[in-house]
């Protein structure tokens, strides 16, 4: 197997597999991922309890110490000793509760401790007597929790927490790279511990949207996801413990799925190549068929209608208007759904303008002339469809926008070869090929198209005695003669006043035209008549002289009455010594 073969029928399997792999690795880092981010987050949480049951555990050590103290002053000494070398305490309060009076170790003000809605929950695992306190605010935006140790029923003995300091030993615990550990007071909602310390004391919005309920209806321990600012949170959360607290770990779900992007990222990238590649292929193959079906059609106004189908289909536009050009007459016409056509303009300068090869994008406020004509009020792509350099149609394509290149260049160009081939058949079918004047068929169909127009007129020339000039001076003389007669007709009768001329056998012509009335008629055919009687050809060093006979006639029902007419008009002239013109003379 060639090389070249081998590459074609396995890169498209080698890139799916490729593509398969990669989504496959980045799915299975995904998970490992998740998975590291699910144990990170439960070995914080275990972290985060058994920091803040050490604190607590020692905060009811230093309690017991207090309650040892025979005197005020020694329990004072010993208060303040604590403070100052803990600063993770706010203060020491005692409590007196047979007057119900509270005493700050620093002599603060003690109304926040009063307040009755701070709810205590033991910790029976230290000790019966002692409990911690729900979070409560000991001064403006300065949160505090306590634990308290009641040796007996006339005092307590408060040890008040500060969270700025108290919780920061959390701060290191972070789940994969931008994780987070914070703890939330089950009773008010509130956070005792957050990686930002401004945030502590505030409503928990993550615990308020999910977790609370969760946690009251007895689901101490589950995962959680969650929305906040923009982002996706997954997260662990463990209310199983004898603080009355909720721990919550967890991260990002960006940051689970980043150690997965150089996976995902390059399957994405693969799997782009490959629909690109399949996008290309599928395109290049409707392209194809719709190329192929253009080329299949075997007249003008079927190649128009393919012609926009193919536009419409492989180019975004608002409208599509196809128009052919004649060379020799400079006219831009349609073409109808039946095929008829119609004279828009004639415009040799603005086809001179058209650069063959190359698609122009206009405004609709440079609209060239042929647009305003086919009344194209928006911005447009003109596609000039050329043969040889020489223009033979023109499509304008109505976008708002540039389009690219590429398939328009695509379209342009089958649509030049396949325009180019149906013009030149239907030149071969309707035109003579020696003279390129029309053929008997191409005159016949003019004539019933033309037989109810006013000031039309038809008349058949004949070469005078052809044969022999065909016969004494050979075929190279009559050629000569053949194209002269040509030439001469298309000078006196040019376009628009001629409507049909054409060639009909050795010798034989005829010319289909518009005349004022039968008299202008009869003049212009003398002036040809006189045009070819002084102009022999030249054959080496002779000149060759020669004639013609011309009958005509109005056209009448049809073409068969009307050449049978003329016919009479041409015997008549060749019948009164030839080199006349004839008409009518039998019409009745």
């Amino acid at each position: 197997m060639s090389l070249p073969k081998l590459v074609t029928k396995t890169l498209k399997p080698y890139v799916i597999l490729l593509s398969i792999g990669m989504l496959f690795l980045a799915y299975d880092q995904l998970k490992a991922s998740e998975q590291n981010a699910h144990l990170q987050s439960l070995d914080n949480l275990t972290t985060a309890t058994n920091l803040v049951s050490y604190q607590v555990e020692a905060a009811s050590s230093k309690l017991f110490l207090l309650n040892e103290a025979k005197t005020l002053n020694d329990f004072d000494i010993a208060a303040k000793r604590i403070l100052k070398h803990s600063p993770i305490y706010a203060d020491i309060i005692s409590v007196n509760l047979e007057t119900g009076q509270y005493r700050s170790a620093l002599l603060h003000p003690t109304l926040p401790e009063k307040d009755p809605n701070i709810i205590w929950t033991p910790l029976v695992s230290i000790s019966p007597k002692v409990a911690i306190s729900s979070l409560y605010e000991k001064y403006p935006d300065y949160w505090v929790f306590a634990v308290k140790y009641t040796p007996n029923d006339k005092k307590q003995l408060w040890l008040e927490f500060d969270l700025m300091h108290a919780t920061q030993s959390l701060r290191g615990l972070r789940t994969l790279d931008n994780g987070y550990v914070f703890v939330i007071d089950r009773h008010t909602g509130r956070l005792i511990f957050h990686p930002n310390p401004k945030r502590i004391g505030t409503a928990s919005i993550s615990y308020n949207s999910g977790i609370s309920q969760l946690v009251e209806s007895g689901n101490k321990f589950s995962e959680f996801e969650y929305y906040y600012r923009n982002k996706n949170k997954v997260a662990i959360f463990d209310a199983d413990n004898s603080f009355d607290w909720v721990f919550i770990a967890g991260t990002d779900r960006s940051d689970i799925l980043a150690t997965s992007y150089q996976f995902g990222l390059t399957a994405i990238f693969i799997a782009s190549l490959l629909y690109i590649s399949l996008a290309i292929s599928y395109l290049t193959r409707q392209l194809s068929v719709a190329l192929a079906n253009l080329s299949n059609q075997k007249d003008i106004s079927n190649y128009k209608l393919q012609l926009r189908y193919t536009i419409d289909r492989f180019i975004p536009n608002r409208g599509i208007q196809f128009c052919l050009y004649d060379n020799q007459s400079g006219e831009f016409s349609t073409i109808d759904f039946h095929g008829n056509s119609r004279v828009v303009m004639n415009d040799k300068a603005l086809a001179a303008s058209f650069v063959p090869n190359k698609t122009l994008f206009s405004s609709k406020q440079n609209a060239d002339r042929l647009a305003q004509k086919l009344q194209i009020r928006t911005n447009h792509h003109i596609m000039p469809l050329c043969n040889q350099g020489q223009l033979i149609g023109v499509v304008y394509i109505q976008t708002r926008l540039p389009m690219g290149g590429s398939i328009m260049r695509i379209i342009r160009d089958r649509g030049e070869i396949v325009l180019s081939n149906l013009l030149l058949h239907k030149s071969l079918l309707c035109k003579d090929v020696m003279t390129k004047l029309d053929n008997q068929h191409t005159m016949n169909a003019s004539i019933d198209c033309h037989k109810n127009n006013e000031n039309v007129y038809f008349a058949q020339l004949e070469v005078d005695f052809f044969d022999q000039i065909l016969n004494h001076h050979g075929s190279q003389c009559a050629d000569k003669i053949t194209l002269a007669v040509a030439e001469m007709m298309q000078t006196c009768f040019p376009k628009p006043r001629a409507i049909s001329l054409s060639r009909d056998g050795l010798g034989k012509f005829s010319l289909l035209f518009h005349a004022h009335d039968q008299s202008d008629a009869l003049t212009r055919c003398e002036e040809l008549r006189m045009m070819i009687e002084k102009n022999p050809v030249r054959v080496g060093e002779q000149n060759i002289p020669f004639t013609a006979s011309i009958g005509g006639g109005v056209i009448v029902n049809n073409h068969q009455e009307t050449i049978c007419r003329v016919e009479k008009a041409l015997h008549k002239a060749k019948g009164s010594g030839r080199n006349q013109v004839s008409f009518e003379v039998y019409a009745h």
